[in-house]
């Protein structure tokens, strides 16, 4: 039997990989109704994504720091988190910057560099730099100011809509500028997935299967989750691979069913080949 997980340790892993639960892994707590009454499923048109075009203006700001790796190995996992900020703000490679988790509005993870969405004083932010001797100012990027810590060689970036921490941080700070092509520029499938969720609590998507599940890896091209915070229904919008019939959906469904992190499946609807399901979530103590 699983043990299950409490709410703290699932916000103080938001960002890496414990949402990966939250999209559809398996081994289930004992009592979690995988079984129950079949889930009614509702068929629209199918939806293409060739043309999926995006209004950067109207979009949550996290997107438009999404890239697309250039490393064909990479899943291009990305978590967002709206809630839970005091588990992630001034924690680790951000501490060097004095802010409370009031002071932000988000945080996003993508590929381990850590960007802190919010409302910040950069000159007070470039000042805590300039004072910690670990850290060296080296410049400016797009209206970033850009710094190093002496050590490590970790990266640090300050802006008044951002500060951002980790390494290759030029290749976000382009894309977020538009020098760079973005995530969703790159792979319109994303932009369908992003319509789909409703809520900017916790968002997290990649390409391929959840990590940890069983969901057959050649069925699911890319999913994304979101809810708006821990113990609400939550929603997840697979992209199937074209030649995925009915039996894939199902297994889909099979597996979140079983997951850890819900009590049961509570709508299902099928688009093409985005299958959308909801999910009433635990809530953790």
């Amino acid at each position: 039997m699983q043990r299950r997980p409490s709410r703290r340790s699932v916000l103080a892993s938001a960002g890496t990989v414990a949402l990966a639960g939250l999209a559809g892994c398996t081994s289930g707590d004992s009592d979690a109704d995988a079984t129950g009454e079949p889930t009614e499923t509702a068929t629209t048109e199918p939806t293409t994504t060739a043309e999926q075009s995006v209004d950067w203006s109207e979009v949550a700001d996290f997107r438009t720091w999404l890239i697309d790796s250039a490393d064909e190995s990479s899943n291009g996992r990305f978590d967002y988190q709206g809630i839970g900020l005091d588990q992630i703000v001034g924690v680790g490679r951000t501490s060097v910057f004095d802010v409370a988790p009031e002071d932000a509005d988000g945080a996003l993870v993508q590929s381990g560099n850590t960007i802190l969405l919010g409302d910040f004083d950069a000159d007070a932010r470039v000042a805590d730099l300039e004072a910690d001797d670990g850290h060296e100012v080296t410049g400016e990027r797009e209206g970033y100011t850009t710094a190093e810590a002496t050590e490590t060689g970790t990266e640090l970036a300050v802006g008044g809509d951002a500060l951002l921490a980790g390494s290759d941080l030029a290749v976000w700070i382009d894309a977020h500028a538009g020098e760079r092509e973005r995530l969703e520029e790159v792979h319109p499938t994303f932009t369908r997935i992003f319509e789909g969720l409703p809520d900017r609590g916790l968002v997290s998507g990649q390409y391929g299967p959840p990590l940890g599940g069983e969901i057959d890896a050649e069925a699911i091209e890319a999913w994304g989750h979101s809810t708006a915070e821990l113990g609400a229904e939550g929603t997840w919008v697979y992209a199937l691979e074209p030649d995925s019939g009915e039996a894939a959906i199902d297994e889909l469904e099979s597996e979140l069913g079983a997951s850890a992190f819900t009590t049961e499946v509570t709508g299902r609807s099928v688009d093409g080949r985005f299958v959308t399901f909801t999910a009433a979530m635990r809530s953790f103590d």
